[in-house]
Formats: C-alpha cells, sequence, structure tokens
C-alpha cells in the first residue's frame, strides 16, 4: 500500500467519543481547524455511549470541591496525582455548564433542580444525570460540532499509528497514518497537535460492558511513539456486569441502586445469601467480595450471582419508577423484568483507570502529543467512583482542547520524518495478501487471547498466571507475523481486526507487567501471592515505556499538593 490522500489540520483528535468531541469544541471555539477521526460513525459508536449518564459535580449546597477533592483522593487509595484532581474537581461544574450550553439536558426534580444521587464513596449527594446517558451526551456534543465550521469529522476512519517529525522517538508528533474505510485511502494526515481520545482497552476481557471497539488502540499508538504509560494494571472492573440471558451479555445493571437510599436490594449467591453489606461498599470492595463469592463455589449455573430488587422495602411502584429508565427498558425489551427477575451478573472490565501520562494541560512526555481519559491516566488513582468518567472526559478534554490549541499556534508548520512515515506504511502494507490467501486465524486467536486476559488478569492475578498471560500473548502475536488479508478497497475489516489484534497482544502483555511489577494489592488491582496495600514501596505509579522496541518498567512518584479540607 502506498499514500493515495495527504490531509492537514492544526489539531487531530483521534477518538469521537465524550473527550475526544469536548476537546474539539475547545480548540475549535479558540481558533484552531480541528480534524477528528473515529473509527465508527461519530455519534453511533465508542465506549461513551454505554455510559449510565450520572457526572460528578460539586453543585449541591453542602458540598465543594474540597470535599471532591477529599474522596477522590481517598478512594482512589491515595495514587491519583493531585495536581490532576484538583483540575478535576475545581472545573467540573463549569463544563457542566459548558454541556447545557450544547445542548446536553440534564434529569430535574419537582422543584425545578437538578436531579441528585450520592452513591458508594461520596460523603455528599454530587451526581447529576444526563437524560439519554451516554447517548445524549454524545448526541448533543456530535452536533455541536457538527454546527462549528472549523471541525471536520471523519467517520469510518481506522488510524493505525502515530508518525513524528522524524525517525527519533524524541521528536515531536507531528500526525497519524490512517485507512479510510469508505474509500479504501492509505492516509496521512499532518497536525500541528496530537490528541489521543480512543478510550479504554476493556473489550481485552470476555466479561465487559463495553463495545467492541474498546481495543486500546490510542494507548498502543503513543507507547510505540515513545510516551509514557502509567498505572496499566489499574482496570475498574464493575460488580454487575450481565452474563445471560445471552442477548444481554455485556449490559450492565446499577450496582448503586441496591444503597439503602435508593432500591435497597441486593446481590445474592446461589443460595439466596446476600453478598454485599450495608452500607454498600465502594465498586473495588464489591467486586472483590462478589469474585470471592464466585471463587467459594456459590455461583449460578453460569459463573454469576443474582441482582435483585424484587424484595426491596421500597415497594414495586418505587422500583418501577427508578428503572423506567432507556437503560432498563431496553433490558426488559430481552424478556427480563429488572424490577422482579433475579439477573445472573459478575465483576466486568469498565473502565481503564490508568493509560498515557498527563500533566495539567494534557501533555503527554512526547511534544506535541496531548490525551485525554479514559486513554490517559495518573488521576483516578486505584479505583473511581460513580459519575467520575464523565466529569473526567469533559474537564480534560477541553484542558486538552485549549492546551493543544496553544501548543499548535506558537509552533511552525511540521515535516514528518521520512523513517517514520515509511516504518508507518511498510508495518500496514505488509498485512496485505497478494493472490490467494488461507483461511484467516484472527477470530480464533482474538478469543484466545480475551479467555487468557480473563483468566488471568481478572479480579484476582498472582505471578504466575500474569507470567503465563504475557507467554501466550508474545506466541498469538508471533502467530499473527504471518497472517495476511485480502487487497479489500473498501470497508476492509479484515485488515482492521488484524491491526487491532496486534494491538491487543501488546497491551495485555503491558497489562501483565505492570501487574506483576505492583506488588501488592491497592484497589482494583488485586494480588492473591501479595494481598495487602504495601504503603512503604507502593505509593506510587507503575511506569512503563517502550525502550529499544521492548517494554521498560519502573516507577513514577504521585504528584501531592497541600490543600485545604
Amino acid at each position: 500500500m502506498e499514500i493515495t490522500e495527504q490531509l492537514q489540520t492544526d489539531i487531530l483528535v483521534i477518538g469521537a467519543g465524550s473527550a475526544g468531541l469536548r476537546a474539539a469544541l475547545e480548540a475549535a471555539e479558540a481558533g484552531s481547524r480541528v480534524l477528528i477521526l473515529n473509527k465508527g460513525p461519530a455519534g453511533k459508536s465508542g465506549i461513551t455511549l454505554t455510559a449510565a449518564g450520572g457526572m460528578q459535580v460539586p453543585i449541591h449546597p453542602e458540598d465543594k470541591p474540597d470535599y471532591y477533592f477529599a474522596d477522590t483522593v481517598r478512594c482512589g487509595y491515595d495514587l491519583g496525582d493531585q495536581n490532576l484532581v484538583r483540575a478535576l474537581v475545581e472545573e467540573a461544574q463549569g463544563r457542566q455548564a459548558d454541556l447545557e450550553r450544547y445542548g446536553v439536558n440534564f434529569v430535574r426534580d419537582a422543584s425545578g433542580g437538578y436531579s441528585m444521587g450520592q452513591f458508594p464513596g461520596q460523603t455528599r449527594p454530587r451526581n447529576v444525570f444526563i437524560k439519554g446517558g451516554g447517548i445524549g451526551l454524545v448526541s448533543a456534543l456530535v452536533g455541536a460540532c457538527k454546527h462549528n465550521e472549523r471541525i471536520t469529522i471523519l467517520d469510518d476512519f481506522f488510524v493505525t499509528g502515530l508518525v513524528r517529525e522524524d525517525g527519533s522517538q524524541g521528536k515531536a508528533v507531528a500526525g497519524a497514518v490512517g485507512l479510510n474505510l469508505k474509500n479504501g485511502n492509505l492516509t496521512l494526515i499532518s497536525a500541528k497537535a496530537t490528541i489521543m481520545a480512543t478510550g479504554g482497552c476493556q473489550w481485552l476481557w470476555e466479561t465487559t460492558d463495553c463495545p467492541a471497539d474498546a481495543t486500546g488502540d490510542g494507548v498502543v499508538y503513543a507507547y510505540r511513539a515513545g510516551a509514557e504509560l502509567i498505572d496499566m494494571e489499574m482496570v475498574l472492573f464493575y460488580p454487575s456486569v450481565i452474563l445471560r440471558p445471552a442477548s444481554l451479555k455485556g449490559a450492565f445493571v446499577h450496582y448503586e441502586f441496591l444503597s439503602p437510599d435508593v432500591l435497597d436490594g441486593n446481590v445474592y449467591d446461589k443460595d439466596g445469601q446476600a453478598v454485599l453489606p450495608k452500607p454498600l461498599p465502594v465498586r473495588d470492595q464489591a467486586m472483590r467480595l462478589m469474585a470471592k463469592a464466585i471463587q467459594d463455589g456459590r455461583s449460578g449455573p453460569h459463573g454469576g450471582l443474582f441482582w435483585y430488587v424484587g424484595d426491596s422495602p421500597k415497594g414495586e411502584e418505587v422500583v418501577r419508577k427508578v428503572l423506567n429508565t432507556l437503560q432498563y427498558n431496553y433490558i426488559k425489551s430481552h424478556g427480563v423484568n429488572p424490577a422482579a427477575d433475579k439477573i445472573e451478573v459478575a465483576p466486568g472490565a469498565h473502565y481503564l483507570m490508568g493509560g498515557i501520562f498527563i500533566n495539567e494541560e494534557c501533555k503527554t512526555s512526547i511534544k506535541g502529543l496531548f490525551a485525554t481519559p479514559e486513554c490517559a491516566g495518573n488521576f483516578d488513582g486505584a479505583n473511581r467512583l460513580a459519575g467520575g468518567g464523565i466529569t473526567a472526559t469533559q474537564v480534560f478534554g477541553a484542558k486538552a482542547g485549549i492546551c493543544a490549541h496553544k501548543w499548535a499556534r506558537s509552533t511552525g508548520p511540521v515535516t514528518i520524518g521520512a523513517a517514520s512515515l515509511e516504518e508507518e506504511i511498510g508495518r500496514v502494507s505488509s498485512r496485505i495478501a497478494g493472490g490467494n490467501h488461507k483461511k484467516s486465524n484472527i477470530m480464533p486467536l482474538r478469543e484466545k487471547l480475551r479467555s487468557a486476559v480473563q483468566q488471568y488478569a481478572g479480579v484476582i492475578r498472582n505471578k504466575e498466571g500474569l507470567l503465563r498471560l504475557q507467554e501466550i500473548a508474545r506466541e498469538i502475536k508471533e502467530e499473527l507475523g504471518s497472517e495476511k488479508v485480502p487487497a479489500v478497497t473498501y470497508y476492509n475489516q479484515q485488515l482492521v481486526d488484524l491491526l487491532q489484534l496486534e494491538n491487543m497482544c501488546e497491551i495485555a502483555g503491558l497489562v501483565a507487567g505492570c501487574a506483576q511489577l505492583r506488588q501488592e494489592s491497592r484497589g482494583h488491582h488485586y494480588r492473591s501471592d501479595f494481598p495487602d496495600p504495601d504503603n512503604l514501596n507502593w505509593l506510587q505509579h507503575t511506569l512503563v515505556f517502550q525502550k529499544d522496541g521492548k517494554p521498560g518498567y519502573g516507577k513514577r512518584p504521585v504528584v501531592r499538593i497541600r490543600t485545604p479540607i
């Protein structure tokens, strides 16, 4: 393959979820030309669409940013960089106001004020709720982007990798190469600043509530370009992801709704014994209690436990009213009555809390490259509270947009290095077969990898299993080395699947490597061979970077600041 199309822009945004869209709007409103690339249709693909719609904002009369800060640091087990946490809590209210300006509607109570919830770990009511959940959020942001003449969106565009000013990893990122699936063009995009907003890698796990495009591409591309990654072992497992019926596998029911002040239900084992204590524990504690119950043989026929609110003391009318939402009506359309049925669930991969290292300006460790949650890490720590994900996309999305704009305005035209470009073209074109080709092994290999990640890097981990996962990831990547796909012009999905699986193998190895490095248990990272937290040695981040084509591991101190509480 050869480059058949070239594009130029001030700001390149990779990913059209809520973070990427917000970054694009901020940069465009500041005066930059912005190009958004998305590997599916914008507004109809990506992780944000699965969000329930809660957003943490300290606007309750009894709340303030200092309380939000304290809750976030404490429930992240002191592993979040506090400079980023401070930015998150102080700017949340302004970014929520921006969303209303962009057309996002929030649920209101009978008095006309915001309907608010207080979930586990929050010392004050702090969650407001977006009408339509993640779908409502993304729809409004896509509409705002389409009405901004400085923003261009290219759908069905699969980015294959970043390119630098020259072949050296020490030089600035200067854009990207990607495949326009609509016309088959291998496209080079040069940009003064690039914002990575591709989300996490949750599709690595067999049990997940995230879509199949959550394959960690952006994290891998940043890593290959020389960026530092942080806390890759910290994957949030949501306690109540649906296992059965098969038609609902991957949807979730709110474990937060089991709180006494909401529906006062519980998760039960096969004998009807409650698994979770009251008051309800935070997410990482809940998922460990559930994982232990499953491990102890208390699970149902499909390996899960049973989410149930049919016995709620609140009464049937209250239960039905609370569950009268798009999400629960969807569940009901599949023949399951969430107000009355026992739903088999298990902890599932929900959110990447680690990722690309960023500072307060969303700058990565490479010049010209910015990143946003959730492909960026180091502020949640070892656990995230309900509603924090959407808040982070808006706060840091806006920061990435304005800081990328300032960077682009201060820099001259970029020149893409020939060696960097040739390397990327060669990597992609080597995957195209000439003439006949053998039957593809991509799907069986992908399922083998996902099974291994689920088994060895799930809720409960140990050294032996993590080493085995690294070995399996290497074996699959080696087997993929000879895999080729047909030279299809339009929508070459086999090529996308192959390149994504390469990315998944690489990121699986990095997750396993960082999980092996952290010899303690903290938050969502639980080592059965190191079951206790080790504050003496591990109140710091794990770090991984590419060195001579291989991962180099280390540690990075947690940023701490003095702040009033």
